[in-house]
C-alpha cells in the first residue's frame, strides 16, 4: 500500500508526519501515524485535520507563547524581557544567530500549521458531503494558511531590513517524495500575492456566525484581513474589512472586561481553544508574564504611568488571588506584570486572538490615513472603547492619540513591535535591568530573524546567499 508522507515543515522536518492534538484527533489518525493512500476522503477526516490545524497553533512555539512574546520584547515601548529563567535573552537583546532555537522552533511550527492547512485545502472528498459544508471548512484552512504566511514574513521577511526583497518559501502542495523536495525563498511581493489570494478564498467561502468563537467565521477572517492590510499600508482595504466587523460586534462592557479574559466566548471574535487536554502549563505565555510564573516579561513603567487612574485596564491586583485587577506589582512596586489577559497559569483558558477592539482601532487608523470614513466615525469608534474602559472621551483625534490607545488596549497581545515598525519608528532595546541602551533603526539586519541554519543546510532550494544578511 502506497504511503504518502505529509509535508510538516519546509525541508528540515519533512520526514515528520502531521501531528494533531489528542483531544481533536480521530483515533484512526493518531499522532505520528503515516497517512496511507489519500490523506482525506471523508468529512470526518476533513474536520479532524481542520481541528488539528487549530491545535498546532496553540504550541508554545507559536501562539501558545513565542509569537506573542516576540511582538512585545524586541524593542517595544510597552514590555521588555528581564531574561528570567534564561528565556528570550537572544530575542530581546538582538543577539540571535542562524542556529538560534527561537527562530528554528517557530519556523518549524508555523510550517507544520501550513502543512495541515494544505492537506485540508487540497482534499477531494468522495463521501457525498455538500460543497457548502466543504467550503465552510476549507475557508478556515485558507485563512490559517494566509495568517501563518503573514506571521512568517513579519519574522523572517526582509521588509524592514536593507534588502527589502525576500520573503519565505511558499508551500502550497503536499509531497510524496521528500528526498527530491526543494523550494527557494519567494519574494515579498510573491508572498503578499499568495496571502491575499488565500484570504480572499477564505472570505468568499466563509459563513457569518456571530456566536461561533472557536473557529474562523467571516467576521474573524475580515478582522484578520484588516490586520494584514494595515501592515501593507493599504488603508482602503483596512477600512473595508474592519468596518464590516465593527458593524456587527461591539466592545466588551466595562463591567465584564476583567473577568472576560477568564470566560470562554467573551471579549473575542476568534479565540484559540485549549481546555484541560490542550493546556500547555508552564510553556504558555501566561507563565512567562506572571509574577507567580517565570516573571520574565514586565510592563514598561512609562506605560503604567500613562494610564488614567480610572482606566480598568490598569487596575492593580491586590495579590495573586485577586480577580478584579489586570496588572500586578511585586512587593517593592518597582515592577509591573500583565497577568489579567492570561489569568490561568495551567494554560487551559482560551486565547483571544481576534478582538473587536483591535479591529476598531485598525479602522480608526485607516480613517486617519485617508482610507475612508470620517473623523466623526473615528471618534465614535475610539470613544466607544474608552467609555467601556471608564475614561473620558476624546474631542479631537490625532495619530498620536491612536498610537497611544493601541498601546494601552493591546498590551501583551503581541502587536506592538509590528506597530512600531510599520509606523517607521526606531526600536529601542531594553537591557535585562530595564534600562534602554541601543537603538535599531529601520534597515538594521536584526529586525528580521535569521533563516534557520538547518533549513539552509537541508533544503537545496535555499542557497547560502538567501540567508538574511548579517547572519
Amino acid at each position: 500500500m502506497k504511503k504518502i508522507i505529509i509535508l510538516a515543515t519546509v525541508l528540515s522536518s519533512l520526514i515528520s508526519t502531521v501531528s494533531c492534538s489528542d483531544d481533536f484527533t480521530d483515533p484512526k489518525l493518531q499522532q505520528n501515524d503515516i497517512i496511507e493512500d489519500t490523506p482525506i476522503t471523508t468529512l470526518g477526516q476533513l474536520e479532524t485535520f481542520m481541528n488539528g490545524t487549530y491545535a498546532l497553533m496553540r504550541s508554545q512555539y507559536y501562539y501558545g507563547c513565542n509569537y506573542i512574546v516576540f511582538g512585545e520584547v524586541r524593542g517595544s515601548d510597552e514590555m521588555y524581557s528581564t531574561g528570567s529563567s534564561g528565556r528570550y535573552m537572544t530575542v530581546s537583546q538582538f543577539t540571535m544567530n542562524a542556529t538560534d532555537s527561537y527562530a528554528s522552533d517557530t519556523w518549524k511550527r508555523i510550517y507544520r500549521v501550513i502543512s495541515n492547512a494544505n492537506i485540508v485545502i487540497n482534499a477531494t472528498l468522495t463521501d457525498g458531503t455538500s460543497e457548502e459544508k466543504i467550503n465552510e471548512i476549507k475557508s478556515q484552512a485558507y485563512a490559517i494558511r494566509a495568517w501563518a504566511y503573514f506571521d512568517l514574513i513579519k519574522l523572517f521577511g526582509q521588509k524592514y531590513t536593507q534588502d527589502k526583497n525576500l520573503g519565505v518559501p511558499l508551500i502550497l502542495d503536499n509531497t510524496n517524495n521528500p528526498a527530491s523536495f526543494a523550494v527557494s525563498r519567494a519574494t515579498l511581493e510573491e508572498c503578499y500575492a499568495q496571502i491575499e489570494s488565500d484570504f480572499q478564498q477564505a472570505y468568499e467561502k466563509s459563513v457569518h456566525n456571530l456566536d461561533v468563537k472557536q473557529t474562523l467565521t467571516k467576521g474573524a477572517i475580515a478582522g484578520l484581513m484588516s490586520r494584514y492590510y494595515l501592515y501593507k499600508e493599504d488603508y482602503k482595504n483596512v477600512y473595508k474589512y474592519a468596518s464590516e466587523v465593527t458593524g456587527q460586534y461591539a466592545p466588551i462592557d466595562k463591567g465584564l472586561y476583567v473577568t472576560s479574559w477568564r470566560i470562554e466566548g467573551l471579549n473575542s471574535i476568534f479565540e484559540l481553544a485549549y481546555g484541560v487536554a490542550g493546556a500547555i502549563g508552564t510553556s504558555g505565555v501566561g507563565y512567562i508574564f506572571s509574577l507567580d510564573g517565570y516573571a520574565n516579561t514586565r510592563i514598561n513603567p512609562s506605560l503604567v504611568s500613562a494610564y488614567d487612574p480610572d482606566d480598568i485596564r490598569a487596575r492593580i491586583k491586590k495579590d495573586n488571588k485577586d480577580k478584579t485587577g489586570m496588572l500586578r506589582q511585586n512587593s517593592s512596586k518597582n515592577a509591573t506584570y500583565m497577568e489579567g489577559k492570561y489569568p490561568v497559569l495551567t494554560g487551559e483558558s482560551n486565547q483571544k486572538l481576534v478582538r473587536y477592539e483591535e479591529i476598531a482601532l485598525n479602522q480608526v487608523e485607516a480613517i486617519l490615513m485617508g482610507g475612508g470614513g470620517s473623523n466623526d466615525e473615528a471618534l465614535e469608534l475610539i470613544n466607544g472603547i474608552r467609555a467601556q474602559r471608564g475614561i473620558m472621551p476624546l474631542t479631537t483625534l490625532t495619530m498620536d492619540d491612536l498610537k497611544e490607545e493601541r498601546r494601552k488596549e493591546l498590551v501583551g497581545e503581541g502587536f506592538r513591535v509590528w506597530d512600531l515598525l510599520r509606523w517607521n519608528k526606531t526600536l529601542t532595546r531594553t537591557d535585562l535591568t530595564g534600562e534602554q541602551d541601543i537603538t535599531l533603526p529601520l534597515g538594521d539586519y536584526r529586525l528580521a530573524f535569521p533563516i534557520p541554519q538547518a533549513e539552509i543546510d537541508n533544503n537545496s532550494g535555499i542557497s547560502k546567499d538567501q540567508q538574511n544578511k548579517g547572519y
